[in-house]
């Protein structure tokens, strides 16, 4: 409870001002848990990829990002610098990012399967070129 804690109080919400340009990432997963009360696991397939797109609040993916709208902060909107934070919620799910230095911190609150669990993702990401 103290690092999903921890997590929402250094990720915050806010509100996104309009990129210059929409920035591309293509990533792959560095690190990837998940955990509940009673179990705890790491993938099976580990270093899988995916691709992402932001362009002011709207963020389009290929994995992760699984919510349709999203509270984004800018922290730096400078081009190979780009550094944002995202937030969205719904029923099932909240989820919570940190994109910093090219690298895409995750954490998510997931509240389907047997029992509710918290998913935290780490993946490390190149600007798309064309």
């Amino acid at each position: 409870a103290a690092a999903v804690l921890c997590a929402v109080m250094l990720f915050g919400m806010g509100t996104a001002p309009n990129t210059v340009a929409a920035a591309s990432f293509t990533c792959s997963e560095a690190q990837r848990h998940s955990f509940a009360v009673a179990s705890s696991m790491t993938p099976a397939y580990p270093g899988r990829t995916i691709d992402f797109t932001i362009n002011g609040s709207d963020i389009t993916a290929d994995g992760v990002f699984f919510h349709t709208a999203y509270d984004v902060t800018y922290l730096s909107d400078q081009g190979a610098d780009l550094s944002f934070r995202a937030h969205a919620s719904d029923a099932d799910r909240e989820d919570i990012f940190l994109f910093t230095e090219q690298t895409l911190y995750h954490t998510a609150i997931v509240k389907y399967g047997r029992e509710p669990s918290i998913q935290l993702n780490i993946l490390t990401c190149q600007p798309k070129v064309g």
